[in-house]
């Protein structure tokens, strides 16, 4: 008789990942929102050309990773999709935040040096 414990505990596992995955993105997409009113609150004015420039960019940094987000958020509720499919994926959303975050407290510190 063949044992039932092998057929089971896989699509299980794969569905705790993908919660997990999805629980982490979620979190990081609250921290982006966070990073974003930072930005945006009067504090963070740039009084030069190059602060402008380097708010912008940050912005836009934001804005595409907040996008990325959500697509992943999406794609690992499909009934379809396999977590390792997006472990590298969000891997790489996790350094980029991380990334971001430095350049926004950089930029704050270089705001307040005017």
């Amino acid at each position: 008789m063949k044992s039932l414990k092998g057929d089971y505990r896989a699509p299980i596992q794969d569905h705790l990942e993908k919660s997990t995955l999805v629980l982490k993105l979620e979190r990081s997409q609250q921290n982006v929102g966070q990073l974003r009113n930072k930005l945006n609150s009067y504090v963070c004015e740039p009084k030069t050309y190059s602060l402008f420039e380097r708010i912008e960019a940050l912005r836009n940094g934001l804005d595409t990773l907040s996008s990325t987000n959500k697509e992943i958020i999406l794609s690992l509720r499909g009934p379809k999709t396999h977590t390792g499919d997006f472990v590298d994926r969000v891997r790489q959303q996790f350094l980029a935040f991380n990334e971001l975050q430095r350049g926004v407290e950089e930029y704050m510190r270089g705001v307040r040096n005017y």
